[in-house]
């Protein structure tokens, strides 16, 4: 019997110190799922485009590290699109879009307003993430 008791110990031991970074990993991946669907509802279906140009899709990327305490996970949204959906953009020149002779002048831009996304995402992770290290914790110890 105290054999099975330290054995199960033991494992408990290694669950518990396996946590930080198996809900890093759990926390990443709710993190960019929800990243993706906020991006997709912003910009839409086929990402923040132009007339006749291909989209900017609203992704994120993430980077977890061993640390000594513990793990740290950084999820950072691809720059410059969430840059421009979450603060907007001033006013500035573009290039006219007709054909012929003008066709390389520049007009005005009025910008755009920004729309919060990625603020909308912070308040949403800081939602989810607590619950996916309180469901670890659960799991293990059980």
């Amino acid at each position: 019997m105290p054999a099975t008791a330290s054995v199960n110990l033991h494992r408990l031991a290694d669950d518990v110190a396996a946590i930080p970074m198996s809900g890093m990993i759990a926390a990443a991946k709710a993190a960019k799922k929800i990243v993706k669907d906020e991006g997709a509802r912003v910009a839409g279906a086929d990402g923040m485009k132009g007339k006749k140009k291909r989209g900017l899709k609203l992704l994120a990327r993430d980077d977890i590290r061993q640390t000594a305490d513990g793990a740290t996970c950084r999820v950072q949204g691809r720059v410059p699109a969430w840059i421009w959906a979450t603060d907007g953009t001033g006013s500035h020149r573009i290039r006219r879009r007709k054909r012929g002779p003008m066709r390389k002048m520049t007009v005005p831009h009025p910008g755009m307003p920004g729309r919060g996304a990625w603020f909308r995402v912070i308040a949403r992770i800081e939602d989810v993430v607590p619950q996916i290290f309180t469901d670890e914790v659960r799991r293990v110890v059980r």
